[in-house]
């Protein structure tokens, strides 16, 4: 009985809180929100942060980018060209 308790009670808020922490700094470390299957930072950020462990594991499963995806590269336009 005393190992259910420590499970419940001890075991499983940790890795709720783990699973949140992991989730919030993957999040946070995607450097472009292109990368995003859907939404942006600041989004799955609230999300994160204001629905705990549920939107931890919404954003792991349905908002991160998948692994091995490239950084979208923006064309730079070229320089004007120089008076005459």
């Amino acid at each position: 009985m005393g190992w259910i308790v420590v499970l419940l009670f001890v075991l499983v808020p940790i890795a709720a809180l783990v699973v949140w922490i992991f989730a919030l700094v993957d999040c946070i470390q995607v450097p472009d929100d292109a990368m995003y299957q859907s939404g942006t930072k600041l989004i799955w950020v609230l999300v994160i942060v204001l629905t705990n462990v549920i939107g931890a594991i919404i954003y792991l499963a349905i908002g991160r980018p998948e692994q091995g995806t490239p950084r979208p590269t923006h064309a730079v336009p070229p320089p004007p060209p120089p008076p005459v």
